[in-house]
């Protein structure tokens, strides 16, 4: 229980000072400020699997804020602030950027499942057949979008975005800004293979792509093959921290209300690791 206070406070000073970084400014009426909303949805995010019902009644008996919204209402201030949230999560990687120095990048995409298969017709929160996905190291198939992740060796994750299911990896080099240094080695599997954006990224913004290439690929090179394969291992790493946070399946009724809670994982991960490099 005290670690988890700890956590969640120093969330709240860290959120809270980004908001005035950001120039962000509450409602005079509003009883509770913007950077308590986020913190009770990173809270349930780190420690609830995503259940702000649970966040609000455990904050409450905690005392955490002066007030703490109805259910209601918290939702509404939480959907108010979704253009908040990508902002947030690029100022905290400028943060960790100046925290930490990395050269190597990784770039991987996760299928994010909003039903099971059987339900996918009748699916509400993603009605239509671009959701329908397929994860071929697995060889099956998901309904729901795609969470594609820019994380660097230290586990941070820097850039992130969602698409439906059915596109392919590659959409990940469009989707991204992939603001990364001059010089920097960007870790990627077979699935992101292609000669012409390889080049654009080497020639346009100075990355070096380390690309898994399958055994008949021109570019093949053994030695690479393998520092290409140890150094995706990071992202790999990640995105089993944000499967061991997220819930069974992640509760949502629209699909704004599914990226939000997607969006809390993520900063709730890095908020994590931005309090323990400056504890």
């Amino acid at each position: 229980m005290a670690a988890m206070l700890s956590r969640t406070i120093a969330a709240f000073c860290i959120i809270d000072d980004a908001l005035q970084a950001m120039g962000h400014k509450d409602d005079p009426q509003a009883k509770t400020p913007a950077s308590a909303i986020l913190t009770l949805a990173i809270l349930a995010a780190m420690e609830l699997g995503g259940k702000h019902n649970k966040a609000l009644a455990l904050a409450k008996d905690l005392n955490l804020f002066t007030y703490i919204p109805s259910p209601s209402r918290f939702n509404r201030r939480l959907h108010a602030l979704y253009p908040l949230f990508l902002p947030l999560l690029h100022l905290l990687s400028q943060v960790w950027k100046n925290l930490h120095q990395a050269q190597a990048y990784a770039l991987d995409t996760f299928p994010l499942p909003a039903c099971e298969n059987i339900r996918a017709p009748r699916s509400r929160l993603f009605p239509h057949k671009v959701y329908r996905g397929f994860v071929p190291s697995k060889r099956v198939y998901f309904h729901g979008p795609k969470l594609h992740l820019l994380v660097d060796d230290g586990k941070f994750i820097h850039e992130v975005n969602l698409s439906p299911g059915s596109l392919h990896d590659l959409s990940s080099l469009l989707l991204l800004p992939l603001d990364l240094p001059e010089g920097a080695e960007l870790y990627m599997d077979r699935g992101y293979e292609s000669y012409l954006y390889e080049d654009l990224l080497r020639e346009a913004q100075g990355i070096v792509p380390m690309v898994i290439r399958r055994g008949n690929s021109r570019r093949y090179v053994p030695w690479l093959q393998y520092l290409a394969i140890v150094g995706r291992r990071v992202v790999e790493t990640v995105g089993g921290m944000l499967h061991a946070m997220f819930p069974r399946r992640i509760h949502a009724v629209t699909q704004e209300g599914f990226v939000i809670k997607v969006l809390s994982f993520v900063l709730a991960h890095n908020l994590k690791l931005l309090t323990q490099e400056m504890a």
